[in-house]
């Protein structure tokens, strides 16, 4: 049987036309131009075969030849030869289907167990000098910002810094990674957030907001966890991984592939954060307790915060596109734990 087709020289992007006589046998024989050369099946590579791509044969120097009879030589090799597994479970139902299963099961398994497996593993062993510049890093971005120095008195920062030494666990004070207290001013922005290196930012309008020593308390705490926890290492080792993983899967990220990374990686955090934030709410309760201070200013500074958040009064996000989990849940979990 003889197959026109094309043939590329090995190194080379141009076709040219070509011609390959199928023998009886498991022989081949190619021609192009004046040239004509034999093979034997066992020297060639046959490309898997994948719906209805054609399939290639790549010689022995490199050259391929791709027939344009596909059919004609699908049958012919496939008398001689076994298809191969993809082939094999493309052409049964059930094989796609617990192979699509398989997929959907791996790629759960892999979000929702090793991904935060390995990214608890590996911030817990990322050294304290990394974690150090990382937070140095963050804070000179945050002063190249809106964020400047506290405007507070000097005795209101004092009384400030007196409570922070009396929240802060006896357990945290010789820590690999100290917490600190920076108090920083950001003008009509109430909020506070823990950096890797253990430094507690606290915005003068967050301070002034509280209507109490507890409901600072609370604040305070819930941040504590988060660096208890490790949770600013972890969302950024789980981000990295991410994106590590969909560069892997892609091998670019220019485009559509960049567009798909960003957006993975953004839904990603996004529900992590979630999850951080329900378990420092929980430390931060048990420790209020433990302390003996009000589970009541607590979710009372909750309330002012939604009161102070144009986001969270008028944004009408879901649920899922959060990083904080509602608001509303958030103070009824803190009022049950009170009662």
């Amino acid at each position: 049987m003889m197959l026109e087709g094309f043939y590329q020289p090995p190194g080379r992007a141009a076709r040219e036309a070509a011609r390959l006589l199928l023998g009886d046998d498991h022989c081949l024989t190619l021609s192009v131009q004046d040239v004509t050369q034999t093979f034997t099946l066992p020297e060639i590579v046959v490309s898997d075969a994948l719906g209805t791509i054609p399939l290639s044969l790549t010689f022995p120097d490199g050259g391929r030849f791709v027939p344009t009879d596909d059919q004609a030589f699908r049958h012919w090799y496939q008398q001689r030869c076994k298809p191969g597994l993809i082939h094999r479970m493309e052409s049964h139902k059930r094989g796609v289907i617990a192979t699509l299963l398989a997929t959907c099961l791996l790629i759960v398994f892999y979000v929702y167990g090793l991904l935060p497996w390995a990214s608890n593993a590996i911030a817990l062993r990322i050294p304290t000098s990394v974690e150090q510049s990382l937070g140095r890093h963050t804070m000179t971005l945050l002063q190249a910002s809106d964020f400047k120095e506290t405007a507070l008195s000097a005795a209101r920062q004092q009384q400030v810094d007196v409570l922070f030494r009396q929240v802060l666990p006896e357990s945290l004070r010789g820590a690999r990674t100290p917490v600190t207290l920076k108090l920083m001013n950001v003008p009509d922005v109430a909020n506070a957030f823990m950096l890797t290196d253990g430094t507690l930012v606290l915005t003068d309008k967050l301070v002034t907001l509280a209507p109490g020593d507890d409901a600072l308390a609370a604040v305070m705490l819930h941040e504590i966890a988060h660096h208890v926890y490790r949770h600013p290492m972890r969302m950024l080792v789980r981000s990295s991984l991410v994106s590590l993983s969909l560069l892997w899967m892609t091998g670019d990220v220019s485009g559509v592939g960049d567009t798909l990374l960003q957006a993975a990686s953004l839904a990603n955090e996004l529900q992590f954060s979630r999850g951080m934030e329900q378990d420092a709410d929980d430390w931060a309760i048990a420790e209020m307790k433990r302390q003996e201070r009000s589970l009541t200013q607590m979710a009372d500074i909750f309330r002012l915060l939604i009161a102070e958040s144009k986001d969270e009064q008028g944004s009408g996000l879901p649920n899922w596109l959060s990083t904080h989990p509602a608001m509303q849940s958030r103070i009824e979990h803190i009022d049950a734990a009170a009662q």
